[in-house]
């Protein structure tokens, strides 16, 4: 393998039009590629922490074993992707992300309150929906995009003066009428003359 610094990446988020995190209904159409616009039915996910975003793929595998118990080969049992991130917004978008549509109501703004929201925890998990996470580094692009996944775990919510308040979430994938759970698509941006 010839060293390429080229493809040496950063996870720059990438705040174009939707936001570096999107969401759409499942059955939106997908993007197949790392640049194609979004489809509109994309809703941006907001702000992210300086933590940005992390992908974990997990494998489970069998062994199996030949008489004297050497490894002749070792069988994929299970795949269990997760992607997580933590919200900077505090808003109906971001909470309903979180939490779910139906665990979050806004009374908009009138003569006596601002707008206001009421967020309720319990136990049922959000909806799941398509997503998108876009990156750049320069030219060079990097799309992830869920098929099919769900919050399922929100994390430790630390409410200080010295700090944003972060909502860290655990997106969890499902895989889709082909097998994958998850897509990763690239562009350099090297364009040919």
């Amino acid at each position: 393998m010839a060293l390429n610094k080229g493809a040496v990446l950063v996870g720059t988020a990438d705040q174009q039009t939707t936001g570096a995190i999107a969401k759409a209904p499942i059955g939106t159409a997908l993007p197949t590629d790392a640049t194609t616009a979004l489809d509109a039915a994309f809703v941006s996910g907001g702000y992210v922490s300086e933590n940005g975003l992390s992908l974990t793929p997990e494998y489970s595998t069998t062994d199996i074993r030949e008489w004297n118990g050497n490894l002749v080969r070792r069988l994929k049992e299970s795949f269990d992707g997760t992607l997580g991130w933590e919200m900077l917004q505090t808003d109906a978008e971001s909470m309903r992300t979180a939490f779910g549509d139906d665990s979050v109501t806004v009374t908009e703004a009138d003569r006596t309150h601002g707008t206001r929201m009421a967020i309720q925890l319990g136990k049922d998990l959000p909806e799941r929906a398509s997503w998108a996470f876009n990156m750049k580094d320069g030219d060079a692009r990097t799309r992830i995009v869920v098929p099919d996944g769900q919050i399922t775990t929100v994390g430790e919510v630390s409410f200080t003066s010295s700090a944003a308040v972060v909502w860290p979430v655990t997106l969890s994938t499902y895989p889709d009428e082909n097998g994958v759970s998850i897509y990763i698509y690239t562009d350099d941006g090297l364009v040919t003359v």
